[in-house]
């Protein structure tokens, strides 16, 4: 499995008012495309699963500067089905997320400055899920 990073210049022939920076905790700035949440900045290729992976990360990515509370129903819906069982939680839902951008920094790829947004961009997701973590835990009804 491999991480990419799509540069924006050139993606499906857009302008640069089809984007959005976000800022990264390092500094940089992500440009995100307004619209294609699932397929862009970054692709996962390497298996079979690669299109669903590709599409989770992006909608976390595109999430970055995103409320508290659309952080909360994005991990609502995360996996539906397996949230809708009684062994399965908001609060694993999180656990999931963090357990799996962890595998993710292992297959980043690229040149220096893209392997940092990369990483970057990883770590801010994980350091957002780790910080509503305990909202969820609090929303839980009782």
């Amino acid at each position: 499995m491999h991480i990419i990073w799509k540069r924006p210049d050139g993606f499906q022939n857009a302008q640069p008012e089809d984007f959005r920076r976000v800022p990264l905790s390092n500094g940089a700035q992500l440009w995100l495309h307004r619209h294609e949440l699932d397929w862009y900045p970054f692709q996962v290729s390497g298996d079979w699963a690669g299109q669903e992976q590709t599409m989770r990360l992006n909608r976390l990515v595109n999430l970055v500067d995103a409320t508290d509370a659309a952080w909360i129903n994005f991990l609502e819906h995360y996996n539906d089905d397996e949230l809708s069982s009684q062994e399965h939680s908001l609060e694993a839902a999180c656990d999931s997320i963090v357990t799996w951008v962890d595998v993710l920094k292992e297959a980043v790829k690229g040149n220096t400055w893209e392997l940092e947004i990369l990483t970057c961009a990883l770590d801010d997701i994980q350091a957002r899920v780790k910080r509503i973590k305990p909202q969820t835990q609090a929303a839980k009804p009782r």
